[in-house]
């Protein structure tokens, strides 16, 4: 159909943003299943785990599994099993927290933080071949787009819990 027939089209209610939700979760598991496919055959880590990694990385003085869950938006029981498999491969320690008892502490071991700057690097390289084709000033409009989208819907969600 031509653009400008698409135009004078009125567009049913909730039709765009099904569109725009349907074409994200398109963008994600495409990138996601490859970026897990080509880290796990390089490094047997999944993107979780890489996930996991990166943010211990960010905090070096270690995090709370409480707030490593929140940091990932993903609930206790996943970070526990996560953070199950990477005590076994001595990627990552525990040690209780000094400040609250009921709590405990991970940090990146040396092993887990060398694995994950050569995972990083990868990663890195990995994203970069599969954005190739689109221009430096496409993802700048992209990003910009997406983060005034997040920025937009975070203020609606604060707006509607106070609601409550």
């Amino acid at each position: 159909m031509p653009a400008a027939l698409k135009e004078n089209i009125v567009p049913v209610p909730g039709q765009i943003e099904t569109r725009l939700w349907l074409q994200l979760l398109s963008l994600h598991g495409e990138l996601f299943a490859s970026l897990n496919s080509m880290l796990n055959s390089e490094f047997g880590l999944s993107l979780a785990k890489f996930d996991v990694l990166a943010q211990l990385d960010r905090y070096r003085d270690g995090l709370a599994l409480g707030q490593l869950s929140q940091n990932l938006k993903v609930t206790g029981g996943n970070v526990s099993g996560l953070v199950q498999r990477l005590l076994a491969d001595d990627l990552i320690s525990r040690e209780m927290s000094s400040e609250d008892r009921r709590s405990f502490i991970v940090r990146l071991t040396p092993k887990g933080e060398a694995l994950f700057r050569k995972a990083a690097e990868i990663h890195k390289k990995h994203l970069g071949k599969r954005l190739e084709n689109v221009s430096a000033q496409e993802l700048d409009t992209a990003l910009s787009v997406l983060k005034s989208l997040s920025s937009k819907l975070h203020t609606d969600g604060k707006k509607q819990s106070r609601k409550r």
